[in-house]
């Protein structure tokens, strides 16, 4: 099974950082409802963000804990497969800094919520534990007092594609290269293997523009003029710190 072959070849990885630091706590896994019936071999995965970025030709948009992959990694296959009830995609709203609208309100008006949504079934989550690598198509909600309750940028049939990655990304220009970093990898027996502190990159991909905001199309071109959208590959990044941890299921 490829997740029992990771993990015995973490062990030895891990060896001088236990003998030196010991096993670090586990304070952050939420296996609670890891999927059941699983063949031996499969294991319990959650992928937490502790901080990160999503820029849109320059328009930054905080991250911080706000982002959640749960379920499990099913073994052979490798695919990935959500608690019952969700899609396995977990994320919290953050606040848009500036807003989004561009003009003179109350702040309670002003204020923009994004909201971070998987933007196709459950399966569409690729996640490779021997690399550290994550693919999924995502698509942002947008949320406002003056927006409908719709209002996204990128949709299921045009989702915003991220392969984020801890090495060395090659993006069309404008952008350049940025690099991430693997997670350090701890062993906590008899069968848990943690990936701390690993920073995952990606800025090759696109972004379409806003969609169903309300206003007779109004506010969909009103956020598209704010954000320079749609935005082509090469003008958008996103940077993830995150903790993951794998669970191997006897």
């Amino acid at each position: 099974m490829r997740i029992r072959m990771y993990i015995t070849a973490a062990v030895t990885a891990a060896a001088a950082w236990l003998a030196l630091g010991g096993i670090a706590a586990a304070s952050f896994p939420n296996f609670s409802d890891c999927p059941t019936g699983l063949p031996s071999g499969s294991a319990c995965v959650d992928i937490q963000s502790n901080s990160g970025e999503f820029e849109i030709k320059g328009f930054h948009v905080p991250l911080d804990h706000s982002l959640e992959i749960r379920g499990a990694v099913r073994e052979p296959e490798g695919t990935f497969v959500p608690p019952a009830g969700t899609n396995g995609f977990f994320a919290q709203p953050v606040n848009v800094p500036g807003g989004l609208l561009g003009i003179e309100l109350p702040i309670t008006l002003n204020l923009v919520l994004a909201t971070a949504e998987l933007a196709g079934p459950a399966s569409s989550i690729e996640f490779r534990p021997g690399d550290q690598t994550i693919r999924l198509p995502l698509k942002v909600r947008l949320s406002n007092p003056l927006i409908e309750s719709n209002c996204h940028i990128g949709s299921n049939s045009n989702p915003i594609w991220v392969h984020l990655i801890p090495g060395t990304t090659s993006p069309p220009p404008p952008n350049r290269s940025i690099s991430g970093r693997p997670g350090r990898l701890e062993f906590v027996p008899p069968d848990t293997l943690f990936a701390r502190g690993a920073i995952v990159v990606e800025n090759s991909f696109s972004i379409p523009g806003a969609q169903e905001c309300g206003g007779l199309g109004l506010i969909n071109l009103v956020i598209d003029a704010k954000l320079k959208l749609p935005s082509a590959a090469g003008n958008n990044s996103m940077i993830i710190n995150n903790e993951a941890a794998l669970r191997i299921i006897p």
